[in-house]
């Protein structure tokens, strides 16, 4: 068990083919229930109590290890969107943007995994998962149960997104992380950080007015 909770890093888990295979089956599986259960009360609780005990586990073995602040703020994309649909109130343009931005993040997490450097299993990459999958739960009930078509705006979503990633270059210089993957993007081989600022953002904002549009789209149906 003591493996479980180390902090020696060695390298980040392989995943073999069957394995993503497998963690892609799970996100199209919690996708399909999200769909159908999305106002089910007891569906709606137990994952924002699953990602409540994720977020409480991480951050008490960073808090008891001594994680440095380069990992151990809540300063990724996905861990804001977490926080942000565990606690912001329902209704505003920041909720549901960051509902957009943990859509697109659980996707983009499962479809392109990239773990702390330990051995597996270790609970940065059993945290990983799990979080990954009950943001996706969780961002799907918020957007299929609460969306409003008229609350966020293309132009908001570009400048939050905008802003954001700044802030997050910002903290990178600052502590030496990777937040945001903006200091160390995949596919991006030099560290330019401008580049990786403009690209980083550039994808994830097309990414979150794609969404978006998607759920406008479904909204004029119902409408």
């Amino acid at each position: 068990m003591s493996d479980f909770f180390t902090t020696v890093q060695t390298q980040p888990p392989a995943i073999s083919l069957p394995v993503y295979l497998f963690l892609l089956a799970g996100l199209l599986f919690l996708g399909y229930l999200s769909v159908r259960y999305y106002n089910h009360p007891t569906y709606v609780a137990f994952f924002k109590w699953v990602q409540i005990l994720q977020l409480v586990f991480l951050y008490s073995w960073y808090m008891a290890k001594g994680i440095p602040f380069s990992n151990s703020l809540p300063l990724y994309h996905c861990r804001l969107a977490m926080l942000a649909l565990l606690f912001l109130p329902d209704d505003t343009r920041l909720k549901q943007y960051f509902a957009l931005m943990g859509l697109s993040g659980a996707v983009f997490a499962i479809g392109y995994p990239v773990m702390d450097a330990y051995d597996f299993p270790h609970i940065t990459a059993v945290s990983f998962i799990i979080g990954h999958y009950a943001l996706l739960v969780n961002s799907l009930v918020y957007l299929l149960g609460q969306y409003q078509m008229h609350l966020l705006q293309k132009r908001q979503i570009i400048s939050y997104t905008l802003v954001l990633n700044f802030f997050l270059v910002l903290v990178n210089q600052i502590t030496g992380g990777n937040y945001g993957i903006l200091r160390h993007p995949p596919f991006i081989t030099d560290d330019y950080l401008s580049l990786n600022y403009l690209v980083v953002s550039v994808v994830l904002i097309a990414m979150l007015l794609l969404l978006n549009h998607l759920f406008v789209i479904k909204y004029q149906k119902e409408v």
